[in-house]
């Protein structure tokens, strides 16, 4: 998600199935807590919350 790809280039690049990445990502999300909100890309909150907890922001 960091390289900014889909769940089908995720897939790819690691020889995974689209719905194998779509569950984890499905996971990442729940457990962030992340709020369905129509004005937030909770894909790029995510990887905000990855670069904080690393102090890379």
């Amino acid at each position: 998600m960091a390289e900014g790809r889909a769940n089908l280039g995720i897939a790819q690049r690691l020889w995974l199935t689209g719905c194998t990445v779509e569950r984890h990502v499905g996971n990442i999300l729940a457990k962030l807590e992340l709020p369905l909100d129509p004005q937030d890309h909770r894909r790029v909150l995510v990887v905000m919350s990855y670069l904080q907890a690393q102090g890379r922001s």
